[in-house]
């Protein structure tokens, strides 16, 4: 499998949301020494940061990343895993309360960490967005981030391709072409992730996924919220406000301009994701303001293909990347 650094915890470090001061954001790190160049890793609708650093597999991309000479960092947005506590959880949860971590308020925490990340490296950064952090790195790139990211890659991305199956997920079974309405949270629970996952699974491909992956992110996904064995089955919160951007972006109708984004693009994806398509990350591609760009789709994956077998595939290939982009960020004298 991938090849790993340390085998010990990641680091914390942990920061202060700037439109919420009583919002306290985890960042994991990884090989974190100030001269290492830095990647963030920012995730996507359902999984919080754990899902870059599963200690089972040999698939902690955080742990690959740094041996690769990085400095690894995973961020958890607002509500996901250990971001929040339980007073700030309780408000953002409450009964009434609209969708949590919206798309803006999950660019701001991404500008929080990269602030944070700069100033310790002294260095543009490189960005690594999955799935729904796709769309919310390529906003930060595209505006207040723009002068922040040295390099962006965006793994499964999701652009603007109607995707019927989603629409179908989402929809209002009382008022069809409308979102369902949305409470603050919704919880999911390990066999939630297994019928997700198995689903994108071929026939004959049980070998994909190992099943210690799956149990050891089930496991830190319900350890992380305090609230998880009060339900039956045992369930973890996660934030509703992704399903506004996602409502959208399967309605096609784009929720970022990509002719803004002006740093090297990777766009990267497993051939088997239902949800990240070939077409839709090429209409994505072809809308890039950048000319340094390049897709690549990697055999025998899905959605997930970052925590099953072929995850050395993926880390090489974003490695490779990251590692020409940040000699060609030094090369010019960039801080």
């Amino acid at each position: 499998m991938a090849a790993t650094a340390d085998s010990g915890p990641p680091q914390s470090h942990w920061l202060t949301a700037p439109d919420d001061p009583g919002l306290r954001l985890h960042l994991a790190a990884r090989g974190d020494s100030a001269e290492r160049p830095p990647v963030l890793f920012v995730h996507g609708a359902t999984f919080s940061g754990r899902m870059f650093d599963i200690d089972a597999g040999g698939v902690s991309w955080l742990r690959a990343v740094a041996a690769a000479g990085f400095a690894a960092y995973a961020l958890d947005l607002r509500g996901y895993g250990r971001s929040g506590d339980a007073d700030w959880r309780a408000r953002a949860f409450a009964d009434g309360a609209g969708p949590a971590c919206t798309g803006p308020e999950a660019i701001a925490d991404i500008g929080a960490a990269m602030d944070f990340i700069t100033c310790r490296h002294r260095r543009p950064a490189a960005l690594v967005g999955w799935s729904w952090g796709s769309t919310t790195c390529a906003r930060y790139a595209a505006g207040a981030g723009r002068d922040m990211v040295g390099a962006l890659a965006l793994y499964a991305p999701i652009f603007a391709e109607r995707n019927e199956a989603w629409l179908a997920e989402l929809a209002d079974p009382e008022m069809p072409g409308q979102c369902r309405p949305l409470g603050a949270y919704r919880r999911i629970s390990a066999e939630d992730m297994r019928r997700r996952w198995d689903t994108q699974l071929p026939p004959g491909a049980d070998d994909w996924r190992e099943e210690t992956v799956l149990q050891e992110l089930a496991r830190v996904s319900l350890l992380d919220d305090p609230t998880a064995r009060t339900v039956t089955p045992s369930a973890f919160c996660v934030p509703n406000g992704t399903l506004i951007d996602l409502w959208e972006c399967f309605s096609g109708r784009p929720i970022y301009n990509p002719g803004r984004i002006d740093c090297p693009v990777l766009l990267i994806r497993g051939t088997q994701d239902p949800t990240s398509t070939r077409s839709d990350m090429l209409a994505l591609f072809d809308r890039l303001g950048t000319a340094e760009k390049q897709y690549l789709e990697i055999g025998n994956g899905t959605h997930f293909i970052n925590a099953e077998r072929r995850a050395p595939a993926l880390f090489s290939a974003v490695h490779a990347f990251l590692h020409r982009h940040a000699r060609a960020a030094k090369s010019t004298g960039e801080p």
